[in-house]
């Protein structure tokens, strides 16, 4: 059977059109993936700078502790802090306002308005090993436990990191 030129451009017509559906549904779907891959890269980044934060808390209480012990000792015990820096003194402090200024000290909290960072010292018990325990035991006035957290909000979904540690009077 032999096919006119009427139908041979009725069919040309009907190869465009699913060609182009084709594509279109394919550009869509890639531009899908990479909304998705950047979505992806920004949690990722936010969650590197969070650790990156709770490294610098570790270290600045540690830098607070090596200045001088009673600066710790003397905080309340379960109590949120603020890191805040001297920038005349180069020291770290801990103060429980998180006011954007305070007596010169630059805030290190809120960070870039995304990053919340907090700080609570807590007591330390030992048991008649020296161990350290969760409960009972005598209490340790020389050991502090530390716990930092980083929270931060994504995409509508308030995200969290946080650290425990243990610091103690090493120089005494």
């Amino acid at each position: 059977m032999i096919l006119n030129n009427k139908n041979k451009k009725g069919f040309t017509i009907i190869e465009v059109i699913v060609a182009c559906t084709i594509i279109s549904i394919s550009m869509f779907a890639l531009m899908e993936i990479a909304q998705k891959g950047l979505t992806l890269s920004q949690f990722a980044l936010k969650k590197s700078q969070a650790s990156l934060l709770l490294e610098e808390g570790v270290e600045a209480v540690k830098s607070i502790r090596d200045n001088n012990w009673a600066n710790i000792s003397s905080l309340s015990l379960n109590t949120t802090y603020y890191l805040f820096f001297n920038n005349s003194t180069k020291n770290w402090v801990l103060n429980n306002s998180n006011v954007t200024s305070l007596n010169g000290y630059i805030p290190s909290y809120p960070i870039d308005s995304v990053f919340h960072r907090n700080v609570t010292i807590n007591s330390v018990n030992r048991d008649i090993n020296d161990d350290i325990v969760s409960s009972g035991g005598t209490l340790d006035p020389r050991s502090k436990k530390v716990d930092i957290s980083v929270t931060w909000n994504s995409g509508g979904i308030l995200n969290s990191k946080s650290i425990s540690f243990y610091i103690f009077d090493i120089f005494n």
